[in-house]
């Protein structure tokens, strides 16, 4: 298997590391990542783009500074290589996101799953302050609350609006679902009397989406 692709060149490093922090950052979750796992490669980077910035000015460049900017390039790339070996073999991510972040695809892939045909069937049955539960199912298996064969995960997409909104696109990425049922938090007061609308597709092994689910909607209470 190849490893994680991490540039030998400073330069290079800087590009690639700011790259693979920013999408971390705006999603951890599309990765398989806590924000606390964010803050890490966030702080890592930022600390390692300061010294390389004062390392190769020359008005700047020192002994002191160069040796700063190699204990932060060490530390960048120990704590980068750990997340990108997770990314990298984690199933749920897909091929398309772990090129994103500038990644080696594993070597000796299985045989392509094929997309999911069916899709999810979502429900919200109770709600709470500030709270929704979602519960899904497949459209092929109504009655039961387990993802079809292949599927490794439910993506949830949650829209907040003052009506229900129709179309999916229009949402945003709220959570890779494993666990059925999801609970969906609100935190922002000012979300109190909108409308909350839920979408889901299919994810499988190798990254295949399966078709959009109907939209589902509640009022936020608080």
């Amino acid at each position: 298997m190849a490893a994680p692709y991490i540039p030998p060149k400073d330069a290079d490093l800087a590009l690639w590391a700011q790259n693979f922090a920013d999408l971390i950052d705006a999603s951890p979750a599309l990765y398989g990542l806590l924000p606390a796992d964010a803050v890490a490669i966030f702080t890592a980077n930022l600390t390692f783009q300061t010294a390389f910035v004062v390392a190769t000015n020359p008005a700047t460049r020192t002994t002191v500074s160069i040796a700063a900017k190699n204990a932060a390039k060490v530390a960048l790339i120990t704590l980068a290589r750990t997340y990108a070996s997770q990314i990298r073999i984690n199933p749920g991510v897909t091929n398309a996101d772990k090129l994103d972040l500038g990644l080696n695809l594993p070597n000796g892939s299985p045989a392509p799953i094929p997309p999911p045909a069916t899709w999810p069937l979502l429900a919200l049955p109770t709600a709470g302050p500030g709270l929704h539960e979602v519960r899904y199912a497949d459209s092929s298996s109504p009655a039961s609350r387990a993802k079809p064969p292949l599927v490794v995960q439910l993506q949830l997409f949650r829209g907040v609006a003052v009506a229900a909104i129709v179309d999916p696109l229009l949402c945003d990425f709220l959570a890779a679902v494993t666990k059925n049922p999801y609970q969906s938090i609100f935190t922002d007061l000012a979300d109190a009397g909108k409308v909350a609308t839920y979408f889901g597709r299919w994810l499988t092994r190798s990254g295949e989406l399966g078709p959009w689910s109907a939209g589902v909607s509640m009022n936020i209470a608080f």
